[in-house]
Formats: C-alpha cells, structure tokens, sequence
C-alpha cells in the first residue's frame, strides 16, 4: 500500500512492504538530503513530519546529528576543548563526564534528548551519595550542569542539533550543604611538625631528605603545585621574596595508547600558575629563607628546589607521602599539603591581619573567595577584637 501524493513541500508518506513501517519523507527547500521519519503507523508518521515542519519553521532547517549524547560529548571534548582548557582542568573536566554525565545521559540520542532528561539527571545527582555516605557536593551537580549546557551551546551554534535541552532546567537548591570548615593545624602541632621535618639519625643524617620543604609551605601558604614549580632562580634572599609564576601538576598522559585501560599519568610543569592572581609575589620571612637555605644546600646544583637526588622534580604523591610520614611521627591524623595552606591563613587570621592582605598573600582571584573560605575564623577574629573592649 503507498500513500497519495501530495502537494510540493507537504513530503511523501508511504508504507514500506517490506516490514510494514510507515515512512515520511521531507525534502527541504534548499534542496538538501530529504529527512526520513519512520512511524509505526500512518497517523504516528504524519504525527512526527508535522512536529519537524514546526521546528524547521521556528528555528530554521538543522541537520541534526546522528549518534549519542555521549559520542558528541566525546567529540567536544576531543575537538574543542582539548585546545581550550588547561591539562588540569581538562582532567576535572573528563572525571564529570564520565562520572556524572555519561551514565545518566549519555545513551540519549542526540536528537531526542529533551529538558526533561537534563532535570532527571541533575535530580538524580542530588539523591546521590559518595563512598563515605555523603550527598554529593552542589558543585559537582553544578559542574555536570554546566558541562552538557556548554556542550550544547556549541552544538546549536554549530547547527548540529536545534535547541539546547539545558533551558528551562532548574539546578537543585543548594540546601544541606554546610561548607564544612577548612581544616588547619594548631600552634603547637606546628611546633611538633617543624621539629619532625629536621629530625636526623644516630648518623647525623636527615630522617626526610627534603623535610624542611614543609616548613616553607607552612610559613608562605604556597600551593605544592607552586612549590614544585619554583626555581633558585625565583628566590632573591635579599628582597626576601620569591617569585610564583611556574606550577607544576600531575595530568593524565593523553599520548599514551598501550591498550592499558588503567590511566596513565605525567608530570607537567605549567609556565602558569591557577589563575592570573596566582602569579604573585610570596614575601619570605626568617623561618621560610632558613628552610629553603637548607634545602639549596642540598639542592643547590639543580634549577628547581623540589629536586630529588638526580634533578628531577618530586611528584605530589612523594611530597605528600612525606607529610603523612612526618604527622604519623608527630601523632597527628593524616592530612594533605593543602592543610599546610590553610595553617598559614589562620596564623595569619589570629594575628589580626585583614581579610584583603591574607586574600593576596595566598594569590586568591578575590576577596570574597577569602572570606567564605575563612569566615570561621574571621568571625572569631572579630569576636576577640571585640572582648578586648571587655579589658578596657
């Protein structure tokens, strides 16, 4: 059975005999390759050619692409943002995918995925629960959001789909959430942990090779990424500062492809620090430039500071295998390098230095993000200013 004719522009339909579908065909104006609309029945046919005339109407002819949310996504990723972002970044970037996005959509074709999946995914992230029990961070849902809203953003630019399934999606509130303190070490354990970095043996010989690396964080609130980065050349002892403008991070190796499924990873040293307002100057006291001096005394001969015995620049995981070394000696629970940051803010904090100093200091992007970082300990700053009242 074939279906009449009809007029110029309304497309033909017609049931195929071999099984039995009914098919509706649509050749737009512009003379391009005719759109082909499958339907159960006639009715289910004419039903879908008349939704895609509306589109064309509204949004104009788009060819959409065939395929996956997750083959395009895949595609933006290799195509597109792998010469856009930073290595780091693109990491964090491909963890979401992959993590967060992939298996709640990208199965989805392209050409049927609507606001409604985009929502059920974002809804889904927020009943989720991590490893440790805990409902996943509102900035991982965030990031999964706005990772498929930039993907689609590029695929109607790029007329590969007609409208982006992100409008209209509302994010989960960003309720039960408490920002969780940031965590920092005491005064006294900073005692201990300064003591421990220059233990030595019965042979005079130092307990860690590079201990008092941990010192120069705890009193310059670097990165470990900037610490790694950081060249003699970068020190002046006189001015009493250093230079942060290289970083070093630990990135998955792209190039690699030995049917390994387990990723692979590489050092990478950036001649850029996290943001523009990384790049600093980092003011050096006493106890920094003593710790470094003794480092230079063992390091001196190589261009970076964070050197192992044949020159080459430590990984993070040495680094922080060290510091887990020195807190288990000193009794004090594991912790990562970033807590040394946090310590040498809330010295800071403690001696009344203002929100916008320490803001620099660190190399934040802004003020706010200090603030909301450290607002514990600003409020408690701005209680014991108001007790000394209490003195008077």
């Amino acid at each position: 059975m074939t279906g009449q004719r009809r007029d110029k522009g309304d497309g033909s339909i017609y049931q195929r005999k071999s099984d039995g579908k009914w098919i509706a065909k649509y050749t737009h104006t512009k003379g391009v390759k005719p759109k082909v609309i499958y339907g159960k029945t006639e009715s289910e046919a004419k039903k879908k050619l008349r939704e895609y005339k509306k589109e064309i109407a509204k949004n104009g002819y788009v060819e959409i692409q065939k395929g996956t949310v997750k083959s395009y996504m895949e595609k933006w990723f290799n195509e597109i943002k792998v010469n856009e972002l930073k290595p780091k970044s693109l990491d964090a970037l491909d963890s979401t995918l992959r993590n967060q996005v992939y298996p709640h959509i990208g199965d989805i074709q392209l050409s049927t995925i609507t606001s409604k999946d985009v929502q059920a995914m974002l809804n889904e992230l927020a009943q989720q629960r991590t490893p440790r029990d805990k409902p996943l961070a509102y900035s991982t849902i965030k990031k999964a959001y706005m990772a498929v809203n930039a993907c689609f953003k590029h695929a109607v630019i790029h007329e590969d789909t007609v409208k982006n399934p992100c409008l209209g999606v509302k994010l989960p509130k960003n309720v039960n959430q408490k920002r969780e303190e940031v965590k920092f070490f005491t005064q006294e354990q900073v005692a201990n942990i300064c003591r421990e970095c220059v233990a030595k043996h019965s042979n005079d010989k130092q307990v860690y090779r590079l201990g008092q690396a941990i010192i120069v964080l705890v009193y310059t609130g670097m990165r470990i990424g900037e610490l790694l980065g950081l060249k003699w050349a970068d020190i002046d002892y006189d001015k009493r500062t250093g230079k942060v403008y290289d970083s070093v991070v630990m990135v998955k190796d792209r190039a690699r492809n030995d049917g390994d499924a387990t990723p692979k990873y590489k050092l990478l040293e950036q001649t850029s620090v996290k943001t523009s307002s990384s790049s600093r100057i980092v003011t050096l006291n006493q106890k920094a430039i003593s710790a470094l001096q003794e480092i230079q005394l063992i390091n001196g001969e190589y261009p970076h500071v964070m050197a192992n015995s044949k020159g080459k620049i430590i990984i993070p995981r040495n680094f922080d295998r060290m510091l887990r070394n020195v807190l288990e000696r000193c009794g004090i629970e594991p912790s990562g390098a970033h807590t040394l940051r946090h310590t040498y803010a809330s010295m800071l904090f403690k001696n009344r230095v203002d929100v916008k100093t320490v803001s620099e200091l660190l190399g934040h992007k802004d003020v706010a993000f200090t603030y909301n970082t450290y607002i514990h300990l600003i409020k408690e700053q701005k209680q014991q200013a108001v007790d000394i009242l209490d003195t008077l």
